[in-house]
């Protein structure tokens, strides 16, 4: 049963149409985003979608443009019904990661950009990811490739101790290495060790991608960053364009012509707002000749 089904009774069927069309489920918590114009009816909401998946134990609702705090990534959530307890264990593509959905971020929505990345690790490969959270690409890659080691670096406290029982849950220590840190500090400590850096914060990437070429290993060979970046427009390559014509500018500023970039692969990774996307490029760097 749908939500649209389970409410057919009890909303006008033009507010049936302009509603949120899906949800969240993450463990037994179901999260799920509320236009202001359906703020007095979440309680209808809540038992709806309580019918329809009887064994979750908590739903939680967000704006429809939901803020996320800048500095540790939480989001502004509010229990609509069941338990005020929103620390859960979800379970995807043979890992296990716990988080508190109040103290750190989680997205299901990101399941097939985890796989996707850890895809193209080779065995072997030294992997720093700048961004980690609670671990979940770090220990989808170990999972996979558990030749692979992996530097994990969080600013949120919360985070970094989720990432340490996901590590234990998941059965990666000794791969994936959690850091509790700013990565604009730690990286100055892991200069040229890496072959693949991530950068899974669209947001604020920018800011950091100078740093994270410097960690790349380019002595013998090309290195590869997972930058991911904010877009506006129409779907298409010329959506991908800005993004990219920003991060040579930046490399150029901070190398001049001692590096080159060229694009592997591009993706919208999720909608987040009217005409407004997520995306990665996945970013091949190599030395120019003669350097």
């Amino acid at each position: 049963m749908k939500l649209k089904e389970a409410l057919k009774d009890v909303l006008e069927d033009d507010e049936l149409t302009r509603l949120t069309k899906s949800c969240d489920i993450i463990g037994d918590i179901i999260v799920i985003k509320i236009q202001p114009e359906f703020e007095s009816k979440r309680a209808i909401i809540a038992r709806a979608l309580h019918k329809i998946y009887p064994r979750v134990r908590a739903i939680a609702a967000l704006p429809l443009f939901a803020y996320t705090d800048e500095l540790y990534r939480t989001r502004d959530l509010e229990v609509i019904w069941g338990d005020d307890n929103l620390e859960t264990r979800h379970r995807e593509s043979g890992c296990v990661f716990a988080v508190d959905l109040k103290r750190v971020f989680f997205s299901p929505r990101l399941s097939y950009e985890r796989m996707r990345i850890a895809d193209k690790v080779a065995p072997g490969e030294t992997i720093i990811n700048m961004f980690s959270g609670v671990g979940c690409f770090s220990i989808r890659i170990a999972k996979m490739q558990p030749q692979t080691m992996i530097y994990s670096i969080d600013l949120n406290p919360y985070a970094v101790e989720y990432m340490k029982e996901n590590v234990a849950l998941n059965k990666v220590e000794g791969n994936v290495i959690p850091i509790l840190g700013d990565a604009r500090a730690e990286l100055k400590r892991l200069v040229g060790v890496a072959d693949r850096v991530l950068m899974p914060l669209p947001e604020e990437a920018h800011s950091f991608l100078p740093l994270a070429v410097r960690a790349l290993n380019l002595d013998n060979g090309d290195g590869m960053i997972h930058y991911y970046d904010v877009s506006t427009g129409k779907r298409g390559d010329a959506l991908f364009r800005p993004a990219f014509e920003q991060a040579k500018k930046i490399l150029y500023s901070a190398f001049g012509t001692v590096v080159e970039i060229q694009i592997d692969e591009q993706r919208i990774v999720r909608s987040v707002g009217p005409w407004r996307y997520h995306v990665v490029l996945d970013l091949r760097v190599h030395k120019t000749i003669g350097t």
